[in-house]
């Protein structure tokens, strides 16, 4: 089965749009991307000691900023190890150590920076939201409240406290507390405040609340019109309400009004895909590009609009520059790969589909595409070394063991095939495309028993699943078991896939077993219709024909059958029951 290009436009784009432009987070803090480094002369050779420490958090820096954050955690913890008292590397390190995911390792260095430099807001504003990212609301309240003791100006902290309370779901206790910053005469943005209070009102259910939070966003606008967090959250709140025309007339407006907004335009972009009108999205990604510096997100997303309107030669090119620009964007390889596959270009496709790297979302996907397009090459032996490796670095997936096991089918290693899933099935146990291969394996195997089992494991899991009912169907069909069971079984497949010629031969066959040979007739003429190039349709529609005495269809019948098949053995069989039929 030829790997699915259905996740290219529509689904992905939607969901890289909406996640780009959907209502704004609340204000966490990050820790800062890079702080001045003062590391004291070590007692021991002081001057190489700060040589090296210099020269890792230089190095540590680079790293990062090429996205080799693993790597740059290495450096910057061999320059903690140089001064472990220094605040300004124990924060670097726990910068880094919240973008590899270790957040328990950040928020232990950020403790650390807090306790050597007490007075350092700035890092008890990270703190705060470390605290605040693992949900440890009341340890993250009193970090903001420590800065306001240090800052009582600070107007970020007050709107984190605010914030956490709604976090906690003390909603009332959440708009007092904003409530009281507007009372202050000195508070210098009251905008942020009624934004903060709509954020809050979205947080709670209701007709009531959704009133509240577009006349606080509103009143954030009025007070600073080009305020672009309230405007996309008022925007998003329309959209939430069904009011799509309402949202992009918002939006267009504010582009017309205010400098322009690529945040703005993005969700523009996002309004139009919905609405089905690709050009018009397309056009205002086109707009962010020409106004900004163009960002490999906003890239990807043209090359998803243009695969979307089958503009396969445009998008490749896109695709083509985003990986020169980006060597390392594995989304934008496996995509380029896909376009490639999709065109034709299979030699690109396959190099490309394995250059995805193995920490890539899209290492699986890629490493079953490369593997069906060797195999459609005749390359078994090569799609079987890549799909190995596939499973013994990243892959470890339920569609990689399918491939590998189709591949090992193909070389008719049937054993080899069932180790295979049944090494997948002990990590995947209710995967439905794995028992149904495993099902088939086991029928190659001779174990009719077990296989009939199997297939109903999947129906089990999945009642529609139209392969696995037609299948099990043919299958009591062929031992003569189960007969009425069989034919419910073909006509459920039916109803669910009613063009489906092979799915029409299993019913067809059904009512041949059963005797049926007229209805029989009827029903497989129409599958030989939907899959004429079918040695095995034609085949049982020639035995139907046969049994109804009608001599010279059947004879037309078995001749196609025996010539449209590259199987010698089934050929001969075919030519014989011809034979019989004419002796």
């Amino acid at each position: 089965m030829r790997p699915s290009f259905k996740t290219t436009a529509s689904a992905a784009l939607l969901l890289t749009l909406t996640a780009c432009a959907s209502t704004p987070a609340k204000k966490t803090t990050a820790a800062p991307e890079k702080q001045s480094l003062v590391i004291p002369a070590a007692k021991s050779d002081p001057v190489n000691a700060r040589a090296e420490a210099d020269y890792n958090f230089i190095m540590g820096d680079v790293l990062s900023r090429e996205g080799k954050s693993e790597q740059a955690v290495a450096l910057f913890e061999k320059v903690a190890a140089l001064d472990p008292n220094s605040p300004a590397v124990q924060m670097r390190l726990s910068a880094e150590y919240l973008k590899v995911g270790k957040v328990k390792e950040a928020i232990q260095k950020a403790e650390q920076a807090v306790a050597n430099d007490p007075k350092n807001a700035e890092s008890i504003l990270v703190l705060g939201g470390l605290y605040s990212a693992e949900k440890s609301y009341d340890k993250a309240i009193a970090q903001y409240q420590a800065v306001l003791r240090l800052q009582p100006k600070n107007s970020e902290a007050p709107i984190y406290i605010g914030s956490l309370y709604a976090d906690k779901k003390e909603f009332k206790k959440a708009e007092q507390y904003f409530n009281s910053l507007l009372k202050n005469a000195s508070y210098e943005t009251p905008h942020e405040v009624h934004y903060y209070i709509g954020l809050t009102h979205l947080d709670q259910e209701g007709p009531v609340h959704q009133k509240a939070a577009e006349k606080a966003f509103k009143k954030s606008l009025e007070i600073k019109p080009g305020f672009e967090d309230a405007l996309i959250s008022l925007a998003n709140l329309y959209l939430q309400q069904g009011n799509r025309g309402k949202a992009l007339a918002l939006c267009l407006d504010y582009q017309k009004q205010e400098n322009f907004s690529p945040k703005v335009a993005d969700l523009i972009a996002q309004i139009y895909l919905e609405e089905g009108d690709s050009e018009k999205a397309y056009s205002q990604l086109e707009l962010i590009t020409g106004n900004s510096e163009s960002s490999l997100d906003v890239q990807m997303k043209m090359a998803l609009l243009l695969i979307e309107q089958k503009r396969f030669n445009q998008a490749g090119a896109k695709l083509k520059d985003i990986v020169s620009q980006y060597p390392s964007a594995d989304s934008a390889r496996y995509y380029l790969a896909a376009v490639q596959e999709e065109t034709g270009d299979m030699e690109n496709a396959i190099r490309n589909y394995m250059q995805v790297a193995h920490s890539s979302k899209h290492f699986s996907e890629a490493i079953v595409h490369a593997a069906h397009l060797l195999k459609g090459q005749g390359k078994l032996n090569q799609a079987l070394v890549v799909t190995k490796k596939g499973l013994q670095t990243n892959a470890d997936k339920p569609q990689v063991y399918t491939m590998y096991a189709s591949l090992l089918d193909a070389k008719a290693d049937y054993l080899g095939a069932a180790q295979v899933l049944e090494q997948g099935l002990s990590k995947y146990s209710k995967n439905v495309e794995l028992l149904f291969q495993h099902a088939l394996i086991l029928d190659r195997l001779g174990k009719k028993e077990n296989m009939i089992a199997q297939m109903k494991k999947v129906l089990e899991i999945e009642p529609n699943h139209v392969q696995s009912l037609s299948y099990l169907a043919f299958s009591l069909a062929e031992l003569n078991l189960h007969l009425p069971e069989a034919e419910r079984l073909a006509r459920r497949a039916l109803e669910l896939d009613p063009k489906d010629g092979y799915v029409l031969d299993t019913l067809g066959w059904v009512l041949f077993k059963q005797k049926r040979f007229s209805e029989s007739i009827q029903v497989l003429e129409k599958a030989h219709e939907y899959q004429a190039s079918a040695s095995i349709i034609a085949e049982h529609l020639a035995d139907a024909y046969s049994m109804e005495s009608k001599t010279d269809k059947a004879k037309q019948m078995y001749e196609k059958a025996a010539n449209l098949t590259t199987d010698q053995k089934r050929a001969n069989h075919i030519r014989s029951k011809l034979l019989r039929l004419l002796s």
